[in-house]
């Protein structure tokens, strides 16, 4: 097992003993302050935090508070006598703090703590990479949902396009021939030029329309932005809605309102993600019903500082006991469709952005989700 180990002690003395008794064992680095410490945060990944409770101006549960925010996989260990033991317990019981050991700290006792704090922080990070490509594998079965979708819309404005062009080469043709063999006919010459012109603008429009369906499949499709960024959510569901519309028409009317800006922080891709998993589950809660029967409603607005989008439906909705579990990872209704992470995963990313995700039924009939954002100004 390998990893960064800070031991951090105001008393130089027992750096020394740290790194004479651990040093061969393990990667160790030393810092003789809370503010050194956090230097070596902005420089390193540290797996294992071990830290003295009493020092100058920063203690080492409020170390720990501080990496905790800062690093919150880093496994943190105090070190405290036992007059600081009340402190300690209280940060265990607090989250800050993992374990505590009293001074005197034997070499062996120490050595075996950090060993399990480097495989428990190897096994995090594990979980971490796992959960990223369970992400990502939701999205891209979000994705695959609506995949056939795009190679129809594609497929109607392409076919334009290249029938113009054969259009386009014949007229083209035709005014060359005329005007090299000296015998142009001023009629037929506007004719082909009028031709030409309306070939040119059928081509544009097509290609718009090409370019409006790549718009809408990028949105979702590309990596989540490193920073956050303002993002309308209103025009993210616009977009969700283009991306599925094939989908739309055949199975359900949609109403959408999202009157004004809706601006919010985060990731445009993020969110996209959210939208579309609504949707997706929004359609196939309908199940195989008529079209005409079929109903889905999107409601943004602006509520008491927070975005809230409504996606709501008017199919069965969501059964009692599901309800409760609707949100957890694996957890679906469906029984041939569906990884069971679709929620799940929205959720973490509303979390993420400082909202969260809820489900309800409505005595109307159907289910609603809301999302809820802080807003932006």
């Amino acid at each position: 097992m390998s990893g960064l180990v800070l031991f951090v002690d105001d008393d130089e003395a027992n750096l020394v003993v740290c790194e004479a008794a651990l040093g061969d064992d393990f990667d160790v680095q030393t810092a003789s302050s809370a503010a050194d410490a956090l230097k070596v945060f902005e420089e390193r990944d540290v797996a294992v935090l071990v830290t003295d409770q009493r020092m100058p101006g920063v203690t080492g549960v409020e170390l720990c508070e501080q990496v905790k925010e800062r690093s919150p996989d880093t496994i943190r260990i105090l070190i405290t006598a036992y007059s600081d033991l009340k402190a300690a317990i209280d940060a265990i019981n607090r989250g800050q703090v993992r374990r505590y050991l009293k001074k005197p700290w034997e070499p062996d006792e120490l050595a075996a703590e950090i060993r399990d704090a480097l495989h428990l922080y190897e096994m995090t990070g594990q979980l971490r990479r796992m959960e990223r490509r369970l992400v990502e594998t939701e999205r891209l079965y979000a994705l695959g949902v609506v995949a056939a979708g795009i190679a129809h819309e594609l497929r109607n404005p392409l076919g334009v396009a290249l029938s113009n062009l054969e259009i386009l080469r014949g007229a083209v043709a035709e005014t060359k021939r005329a005007i090299e063999g000296g015998s142009a006919d001023p009629r037929r010459v506007a004719a082909l030029v009028k031709e030409i012109d309306d070939s040119v603008a059928d081509t544009r429009f097509a290609m718009d329309r090409i370019m409006d369906v790549v718009r809408g499949i990028e949105m979702p499709a590309r990596p989540a932005a490193s920073k956050p960024e303002l993002v309308d959510l209103a025009n993210v569901v616009r977009m969700t809605l283009q991306l599925v519309n094939r989908e739309i028409v055949k199975r359900a009317s949609v109403e959408l309102d999202a009157r004004g800006p809706h601006t919010v922080t985060g990731s445009a891709s993020k969110l996209g993600q959210i939208v579309l998993n609504l949707v997706v589950n929004a359609l196939q809660a309908l199940g195989d019903r008529p079209y005409h029967e079929n109903k889905i409603s999107i409601l943004i607005r602006n509520a008491g500082g927070k975005v809230e989008l409504d996606v709501a439906d008017n199919g069965p909705g969501i059964p009692e006991g599901a309800l409760k579990r609707i949100f957890d990872p694996f957890y679906t209704t469906k029984e041939e469709a569906g990884t069971g992470l679709g929620l799940a995963i929205s959720k973490t990313i509303a979390q993420e952005h400082g909202g969260d995700l809820t489900a309800e039924n409505l005595s109307s009939g159907g289910a609603r989700f809301r999302l809820s954002l802080p807003a932006t100004e």
